[in-house]
């Protein structure tokens, strides 16, 4: 065989495996989209739901331990449990989708400022604290922050010997009542919801009726949080200078708050919530190097900038304030990546 017909059929096999790892590379994407799905509707999405569950249940063993012995080492652990409840669920806000927000499982845990004046009324009061009385309560006599303000107090000194038997009654109906909204949610999840997030595109799914349905509402869910943490939970009470309108003023947890919803977006990007798995990085990889480095790079600023506030959110907002704004505009910036890269981006490939 002579050199010039080698070179060509050298140059011949190297084309046509150029061609098979681009076929195969189209066969893999495809169930690449498949598996995010999967992933993220089961270790993402379901598992954080069962981890809230779970943090709920220890929050409400916690109030049951200190109803019964009331110190402060019982006060320090429940508070503590509130805390670590709060993680999750603030984390989880980076998808607020489902029925999470169908069934107003949102609103009836996480409204705030609280009222304190039908706080006080209600404590003041003599309706029993039974399960339906807790439902049928307003949105914001109910959820995290009227536990918040039993367990810490107004101004986040209240010790163990200030409870009232009727403060302690309140605080377990309450705890009581988180426990089973986050137990609906959870079992949504479990029982049907995972699987109409997982098979979208599929037929018969009426609720997501493409895949790029489910990928849109992803984005759609990191971008909102975005939007209500820089625009909402912190621009309204800095403008205002009003600490009544802080989300966690009690426990001075606000800027906890903030950056557990930020670190939310990259669990949904990543598709790792406590195991690693497959998620809208790896589709971004695969065909936008430069989104992904964009994208993260805005995330790890967003994280630092709320880092760089080391005083409570209440004092920051007078006393910090340009450590504030920088926090606003970095977790904005990353809102523009979200919004006006990687969504198009979702429109273009996530078919």
């Amino acid at each position: 065989m002579n050199t010039r017909v080698s070179t060509l059929l050298l140059l011949a096999a190297a084309a046509f495996s150029s061609c098979q790892k681009d076929d195969d590379k189209t066969t893999d994407v495809t169930a690449l989209k498949k598996d995010i799905l999967v992933n993220v509707s089961t270790n993402v999405i379901t598992a954080s739901y069962t981890d809230m569950n779970n943090k709920a249940t220890a929050l409400a063993n916690a109030v049951t331990a200190l109803e019964s012995t009331t110190n402060d080492a019982n006060l320090s652990a429940a508070r503590q449990a509130w805390k670590d409840m709060r993680v999750v669920w603030e984390q989880t806000e980076a998808w607020l989708y489902g029925p999470v927000s169908s069934e107003d499982i949102d609103p009836r845990i996480d409204t705030w400022p609280v009222d304190f004046n039908a706080l006080d009324a209600q404590l003041a009061g003599s309706a029993q604290f039974t399960a339906a009385y807790i439902d049928a309560l307003p949105e914001d006599l109910k959820g995290f922050h009227p536990i918040e303000y039993l367990l810490w107090g107004k101004d986040g000194s209240k010790t163990a010997a200030a409870f009232t038997a009727r403060e302690k009654s309140y605080l377990q109906a309450l705890t009581d009542n988180l426990v089973a909204l986050s137990k609906q949610v959870d079992d949504a999840w479990k029982t049907g919801y995972s699987t109409t997030f997982a098979t979208a595109g599929q037929t018969g799914n009426s609720t997501y009726t493409s895949l790029q349905s489910a990928y849109l509402e992803m984005v759609a869910g990191m971008a909102d949080i975005c939007e209500e943490v820089a625009n909402g939970k912190m621009k309204d009470p800095f403008d205002a200078q009003d600490t009544n309108q802080e989300e966690s003023p009690f426990a001075k947890n606000s800027i906890t708050d903030f950056t557990n919803n930020i670190q939310g977006i990259l669990k949904m990007y990543q598709g790792d919530y406590n195991q690693s798995g497959v998620g809208l990085e790896d589709l971004v990889r695969n065909y936008n190097l430069s989104l992904d480095s964009d994208l993260k790079a805005a995330h790890a600023a967003a994280i630092a900038a709320l880092n760089a506030i080391t005083v409570p959110f209440g004092q920051a907002i007078t006393s910090q304030q340009s450590q504030v704004q920088t926090a606003m505009a970095k977790i904005n910036a990353l809102h523009v990546v979200l919004q006006n890269q990687l969504q198009p981006f979702v429109q273009q490939y996530a078919k």
